[in-house]
């Protein structure tokens, strides 16, 4: 994955904060079907501690992930983490009993093994996994558990298909595989590796609202290979009519993400 500019993915997300939880839906469906990964032992018993537990989110959010985190577990000690300062203020404005701090999943503010569990929702994608994932096995106590979803290389391939051969600019993250997550993990200090992968589809009226959509939650930072210019607009015309031959039977546009949701324990 190239190096992805986390002071720009910071801003978009800013910018996006106001207006998350209205367009986010698709996210929040990630989130509620990643809370049915989650452990149903008390993780009291399963760490057979008297001491709270303690919860990470990281990348947070607007905290949707967080409440089903703190409905999940009300007892334990749950923090949310991320890289936008705006984002961290709506998770703190939810008002669930959680404490939200900006942080980078490459270099979380957390002391080592301090952290029971560390689940996250649809942010480990801006992140080098070798980075993101040693960090987390930082924090992670011996046996600690970590959940979280991502997206998969199959990720809007009708975004990527209608764009190819117009120019050499990316559209979309070159997203890991499964396997090559597994393979990281393993490096990391994870095991108990289990891997799930998911197709869904987000339906759209048009190729604008679509494109809206990507953008309105901030996910429109590409990597060092994003088009710094405007596209012209035979070009454009081009791309939106290929897509346009996509309409389903509703005459709607579709946008395939390729969903892969994780579970694994820290080694030792």
């Amino acid at each position: 994955m190239p190096d992805i500019n986390k002071s720009k993915v910071s801003a978009a997300f800013d910018r996006a904060a106001g207006t998350y939880d209205a367009i986010a839906q698709f996210q929040h469906r990630v989130c509620e079907r990643l809370a049915t990964m989650l452990p149903d032992t008390p993780l009291k018993q399963s760490f057979d501690l008297a001491q709270t537990i303690q919860i990470l989110d990281g990348g947070c959010g607007t905290g949707y992930g967080t409440s089903l985190l703190r409905r999940h577990w009300p007892e334990a000690n749950i923090t949310g983490c991320d890289l936008s300062p705006e984002m961290v203020r709506k998770t703190s404005e939810r008002n669930i009993g959680i404490n939200a701090v900006c942080g980078d999943l490459e270099h979380l503010p957390f002391a080592s093994a301090s952290i029971h569990l560390a689940w996250s929702s649809l942010a480990l994608q801006w992140c080098q996994p070798a980075l993101a994932y040693a960090e987390l096995q930082r924090i992670l106590t011996p046996g600690g558990q970590l959940v979280f979803s991502t997206l998969g290389p199959d990720t809007l391939h009708e975004l990527n298909t209608a764009f190819t051969g117009i120019d050499t600019h990316s559209r979309v993250l070159p997203f890991s595989t499964a396997s090559q997550l597994e393979t990281a993990l393993c490096k990391a200090g994870f095991g108990q590796i289990t891997i799930t992968t998911e197709n869904w589809v987000t339906q759209h009226s048009s190729f604008n609202t679509l494109l809206a959509s990507i953008r309105g939650i901030g996910a429109n930072q590409t990597g060092g290979n994003r088009r710094r210019s405007m596209m012209g607009k035979t070009a454009w015309q081009t791309a939106k009519s290929r897509y346009e031959t996509l309409r389903d039977t509703d005459g709607l546009l579709p946008a395939t993400y390729q969903l892969i949701l994780v579970k694994a324990k820290k080694c030792g």
